[in-house]
C-alpha cells in the first residue's frame, strides 16, 4: 500500500511540472511598442517665449494679437479672442478749453482672418458725459501672416453719429516686423458723411515700435495725419507726431501712453492718449490655440 501511495505522489509531481513547462513555453513574450505622439494644447495664445512667436491659425506673431499703437490699427486678432480697450484722450486745442473724449473699443476675433470691432465714443461737455457716436468695423486680413508683403488688411465700417448724419469708412491696414524687435504699422483711410455737411476725411497713420523688454515693454513713435473738408469748402489739415509707450504688467493686460504734438496750425497743441486694455480668450480653445507635439511611451500590455 505504501508503494502505491508513493507512486501516485511521484506521478502527480511529474505531471504538474510538465504542465508548468508547457504553459511557460506558450506564454506571449512581452515587447516594447512604438511611442505614441499626443498633442498638448497651450492655455493661451499669449503663452509664448517671445513676441515674435507664431500663434493662431493665421500663424501670426504674438505681438499682433493685441493693440500695439494708439491710432494705427494692424492685421486682426486670432479667432476666439476678445480684446477690450478703454481710451481716454486729453486734447489741448490752440484756442479754448481742453477737450476730454472716451473711446471704448471691443474687438472680437472671428474665423477666416476676420474681426468685428464695436467702438462707442463719448466726450465731456459742461461737466457731463455726452454720447457722440458708435463706430462698427469689419477688418479682414487678405492672407495668413507672411504670405503678402506688409500683410494687408481691408476694413469697412459705418459710424452712427449722434445729432449728425452717419458716415461710412474704408481703410487699408498694413503691418510688418523687422527681426524680432521692430514692429511697423500703417493706415490709409477714407470716411464720408452720407448727409448733412457731407464731411470728408482722409487719414494717413504710421507707427513704429521697438520691443525694449520682450513681452513687457515697447517704445516707439506714431504719426497721425488727417485732411478734412465739407460741402461749404471748409478744410483743415492736422498732423501730430510723438512717442509711444506700451507696458504689459501681465500676460493679458496692457497699458499705453502716447503723447502726440501738433505740427500744423489746425492741429491741437497736444493730444495725450491713455489706454488700458485686457485680452479675453473665451473661445480660443476652438480656433486660436496652438498644438505642440509631445512624445510619451505606450504602456499598453500585449494580449
Amino acid at each position: 500500500m505504501g508503494r502505491i501511495v508513493i507512486g501516485v505522489t511521484l506521478f502527480c509531481i511529474v505531471s504538474c511540472s510538465d504542465v508548468r513547462a508547457e504553459a511557460s513555453t506558450n506564454a506571449p513574450v512581452p515587447h516594447r511598442l512604438e511611442p505614441v505622439v499626443v498633442t498638448e494644447r497651450n492655455t493661451s495664445v499669449h503663452d509664448v517665449t517671445s513676441e515674435s512667436d507664431r500663434v493662431g491659425p493665421a500663424n501670426q506673431p504674438e505681438w499682433t494679437s493685441r493693440r500695439v499703437f494708439a491710432e494705427t490699427d494692424i492685421y486682426v486678432i486670432p479667432p476666439g479672442e476678445i480684446e477690450l480697450n478703454q481710451f481716454y484722450v486729453l486734447s489741448h486745442p490752440r484756442e479754448g478749453k481742453a477737450e476730454h473724449t472716451f473711446e471704448t473699443e471691443i474687438e472680437i476675433g472671428l474665423p477666416w482672418r476676420t474681426q468685428l470691432d464695436v467702438e462707442p465714443n463719448y466726450s465731456m461737455e459742461g461737466g457731463n458725459l455726452r454720447y457722440d457716436s458708435t463706430r462698427i468695423e469689419v477688418p479682414h486680413a487678405l492672407a495668413d501672416w507672411g504670405k503678402i508683403p506688409f500683410n494687408p488688411t481691408v476694413d469697412a465700417g459705418w459710424r452712427f453719429n449722434n445729432g449728425e448724419a452717419d458716415s461710412f469708412l474704408v481703410r487699408l491696414l498694413l503691418a510688418e516686423e523687422f527681426g524680432e524687435k521692430w514692429h511697423l504699422g500703417g493706415n490709409f483711410g477714407f470716411e464720408q458723411q452720407v448727409g448733412g455737411e457731407r464731411e470728408t476725411e482722409y487719414e494717413i497713420n504710421a507707427a513704429l515700435s521697438y520691443a525694449a523688454i520682450d513681452r513687457k515693454l515697447a517704445i516707439g513713435a506714431e504719426l497721425l495725419e488727417e485732411f478734412e473738408s465739407d460741402n461749404e469748402d471748409e478744410r483743415s489739415t492736422e498732423v501730430l507726431l510723438g512717442p509711444s509707450i506700451l507696458y504689459k504688467p501681465t500676460r493679458d493686460i496692457h497699458l499705453g501712453f502716447v503723447p502726440l504734438f501738433g505740427l500744423t496750425h489746425d492741429a491741437p497743441v497736444a493730444e495725450l492718449f491713455f489706454i488700458v486694455g485686457i485680452d479675453l480668450e473665451p473661445f480660443t480653445w476652438k480656433w486660436g490655440r496652438q498644438e505642440s507635439p509631445m512624445e510619451t511611451p505606450n504602456l499598453r500590455r500585449p494580449r
